[in-house]
């Protein structure tokens, strides 16, 4: 059975991943992990020095909560590839998305990760916009642009 990681955002290119992900699960008889990363410029797993105690959530240090539009994206595709008749891995992170990507299809061991292809001006590649080269370039695996 072939694992197959998809970058989900809910965005027109991450419909196709999705799609593609269909048709490679399909064809191989595999298990689909949708994967939605919030962008967070923070690293949650190093302390912060800034700030005063009065800054300190009352949460601090409780796992984090999905963020709504991150739900809702994951609702979306469950419901897309349900359609299609199959019962994906739901799981999302916080970070960089290109390393979250990267991080969980290693820790997964997919076989393949499916990206909707983004297009990018200069300004876009300049400040780390270009994800999937990023994931393409440190995967250790396949990675599709649909």
């Amino acid at each position: 059975m072939r694992r197959i990681l998809v970058g989900y955002d809910g965005s027109e290119g991450g419909g196709r991943a999705l799609e593609r992900s269909i048709e490679e699960a399909r064809d191989s008889r595999g298990r689909i992990t949708v994967l939605s990363v919030a962008n967070v410029p923070l690293d949650l797993d190093v302390p912060r020095n800034f700030g005063t105690l009065d800054d300190l959530s009352a949460n601090e240090g409780q796992p984090l909560a999905a963020p709504p539009e991150v739900v809702a994206q994951l609702r979306e595709a469950s419901e897309r590839l349900a359609t299609a008749g199959l019962e994906p891995e739901l799981i999302w992170t916080a970070g960089d998305p290109g390393r979250a990507i990267v991080e969980t299809a290693k820790e997964i061991r997919a076989q393949v990760i499916v990206l909707g292809e983004q297009h990018h001006g200069l300004l876009g590649n300049l400040f780390g916009a270009d994800v999937d080269a990023e994931v393409q370039r440190e995967a250790g695996c396949d990675v599709i642009l649909a």
